[in-house]
């Protein structure tokens, strides 16, 4: 894969720095996952800034002439440019550039020297928490699907990693809007919120868990039983949680080692949903089984044929478009009509049958998404 090939798709970073090892440094740290440009002058970043605004802004006390809060200053007295979320570094934690960014707005700080992983945590996290904000500007019901659903998201991270349950009735609650969105036909907004927004783990089980939703409504399928294919689709994948970043976001094929890693997900997510409270079995089998295969060759369990559930077969179609769909920093998102083409390919391995159902509903969708 070529640089420009690496870039498609890839979210503008904007470091700003006068320190040529330190640029190379982040440069290093942030390719695999972003596009980067990098300045030492303040005006000559300031001019790329508002000219192709970035997604985010990495900005040191190191900026020539007269270091980075005059940069900053004019950055957020710039309107639009002032939403850009701004990331500020220093060599020490006392340092009144850093206090000065406080001041001014800035919710990130780092001390160099700092780890790749606390940067990348930090620009997630800026630009998540931009992505959110901007769900104030929809409607009541799909921003309640996203809000309801991203906040039970992150806690999940922390229960699991405390060894606690989550009652289904949490779950129920945080899925309801997205079912009342699918229901009434106002879906579009939810799958929009989410494009730009870099949990990548959230935005691909919000995405099958609305995918299950409407084919569900589609061929039927309501109240609790609907909410029911909606939670499955939203903890599905639970289980990554766990899997390493490095292995999780490798845009490479994996090793034998990481590959026993990766499927390790789907036990951690049944063992997770198993000892949570009133988690039906239907939620239990989209969850354990969309990795199964209708002619044996799936994981974890090896099922086959009849023995595959007839709701793992639904997710296991939805999860598999929904991963060649997705956009990601390493691969642009595949068309749907090119995506469906693929699964056909895959014959006896899934259920042509309801992929032939999915694919009808979907085309039905097509004027009110925007993949």
């Amino acid at each position: 894969m070529n640089a420009a090939q690496q870039a498609v798709g890839k979210t503008l970073i904007c470091v700003v720095d006068a320190n040529p090892h330190f640029q190379s440094d982040v440069v290093r740290a942030l390719t695999s996952q972003y596009r980067v440009s990098t300045f030492a002058e303040q005006n000559a970043a300031l001019e790329a800034i508002a000219s192709q605004p970035p997604m985010a802004v990495v900005l040191d006390e190191n900026v020539v002439p007269r270091g980075g809060l005059p940069l900053l200053r004019e950055i957020c007295c710039v309107p639009d440019l002032d939403r850009i979320p701004i990331i500020c570094t220093a060599t020490n934690d006392r340092s009144h550039f850093l206090a000065d960014a406080t001041a001014f707005g800035v919710r990130t700080t780092l001390v160099k020297p700092f780890r790749r992983s606390a940067l990348l945590n930090a620009i997630t996290k800026e630009i998540n928490s931009k992505v959110e904000r901007s769900w104030t500007r929809i409607e009541p019901v799909q921003r309640a699907a996203l809000k309801r659903t991203a906040k039970v998201f992150t806690a999940l991270s922390d229960l699991m990693a405390d060894g606690l349950p989550i009652p289904y009735e949490t779950l129920r609650h945080s899925c309801a809007p997205l079912v009342e969105a699918v229901s009434g036909g106002n879906y579009k907004e939810v799958l929009n919120g989410v494009r730009e927004h870099h949990n990548y783990s959230y935005v691909h089980s919000l995405r099958v868990a609305m995918f299950l939703t409407l084919f569900g409504h589609a061929i039927g399928v309501r109240g609790d039983d609907l909410i029911v294919l909606a939670t499955g689709g939203l903890v599905h994948d639970v289980g990554k949680m766990a899997v390493p970043q490095d292995v999780l976001n490798k845009p490479d094929r994996l090793t034998d080692h990481e590959m026993t890693i990766m499927r390790g997900h789907v036990t951690s997510t049944g063992s997770f949903l198993r000892n949570s409270p009133g988690m039906p079995r239907g939620a239990l089998m989209i969850a354990e089984q969309h990795h199964e295969k209708l002619d044996g060759s799936g994981y974890p369990f090896g099922l086959k044929g009849k023995d595959v559930n007839e709701l793992a077969r639904m997710a296991t179609i939805i999860d598999i478009f929904g991963a060649l769909t997705d956009r990601r920093a390493y691969k642009a998102p595949m068309e749907p009509e090119q995506a469906l083409h693929v699964m056909t390919q895959l014959g006896r391995q899934i259920d042509q049958n309801v992929l032939s159902m999915f694919r009808t509903v979907l085309l039905d969708s097509a004027k009110d998404l925007d993949l």
